[in-house]
């Protein structure tokens, strides 16, 4: 057995202006609740220290590594946690969506930097082209930021490198509460991962009828596509225990084995070159809008 508890956070925004150093604040409390409620690791939201901060976000962004980098790798050390915390950079003139992976030592371990801005982001934040896997002592693990969950590939591609649990840090409220779910469970399923979602709540919570838009909802969701464990519409941080070792298994998918070990068998018979042809061939025809 390889056990592991997975914790992930809904971050409560208030109606009135946040400020860099309230933001910090705040996350560093839930890592140190998700401590207490033994998780090994904690995913923060997206941007997590601009959450509700009025004026340009790219006048925040940390020049990286810098304070903001240092508390939480303090706060990891302190708490003995694991630590993915999303938030502005700069490196040079460009500015990256980035989540900063730390270890339970305050090391920084590596980061992500989202590959996929939405159109109105990628008029200030720069594209980031890798997709990296990161060893922890609770696994192996892997961050997609908001709108990459658009793009199956990406989580495709993380298997691929033995991902074994995927977070996904967002300030996601749409289209709708069951696109996301269904999304989340499609990544889950398709790739035989553990993916674990981090956003943003408010309080009172989620009342679309009464203009109240943040979904709050961090959940964590298996291999299967089973929600074990989430916050609902509320502030807080959900927590789930897995078992990393545990078998993968479908029935009746791939007929490799009876029951399927759904990783491996599928990831056998997937026709990578014929894909990769045809992503070429198709990427000379496409149009770019930025």
């Amino acid at each position: 057995m390889r056990p592991v508890t997975i914790g992930t956070t809904a971050f409560l925004v208030e109606d009135s202006p946040h400020s860099i150093a309230m933001n910090i604040e705040r996350a560093v409390g839930y890592i140190a609740l998700a401590a207490t409620r033994g998780a090994d690791i904690l995913c923060l939201p997206e941007m997590v220290s601009t959450a509700h901060v009025p004026r340009d976000l790219e006048y925040y962004a940390e020049t990286y590594p810098g304070e903001i980098t240092s508390v939480f790798r303090r706060a990891a050390r302190k708490h003995r946690i694991n630590v993915i915390a999303p938030y502005l950079v700069r490196v040079g003139r460009k500015l990256f969506n980035q989540a900063t992976v730390i270890d339970r030592k305050g090391t920084i371990v590596g980061y992500y930097r989202k590959v996929q801005p939405t159109a109105e982001e990628s008029h200030h934040v720069t594209p980031a082209n890798d997709f990296p896997v990161f060893t922890l002592d609770c696994g192996r693990v892997a961050v997609m930021i908001c709108m990459d969950i658009y793009f199956p590939e990406i989580p495709r591609i993380y298997a691929f490198k033995g991902a074994e649990i995927l977070f996904w840090p967002t300030v996601s409220h749409g289209p709708t509460q069951e696109t996301l779910r269904t999304q989340l469970m499609a990544r889950a399923v398709d790739n035989s991962l553990i993916v674990a979602e981090s956003n943003l709540a408010g309080h009172p919570p989620y009342a679309v009828y009464a203009g109240r838009f943040r979904p709050a909802t961090a959940r964590i969701i298996d291999h299967n596509g089973d929600v074990l464990a989430q916050t609902g519409r509320r502030h807080g941080v959900a927590t789930a225990t897995v078992d990393l070792d545990e078998v993968r298994l479908t029935s009746q998918c791939v007929l490799i084995r009876e029951p399927d070990r759904m990783r491996e068998d599928l990831q056998s018979i997937t026709r990578l070159d014929l894909y990769a042809k045809e992503y070429a061939r198709l990427s000379r025809k496409q149009k770019r809008y930025y």
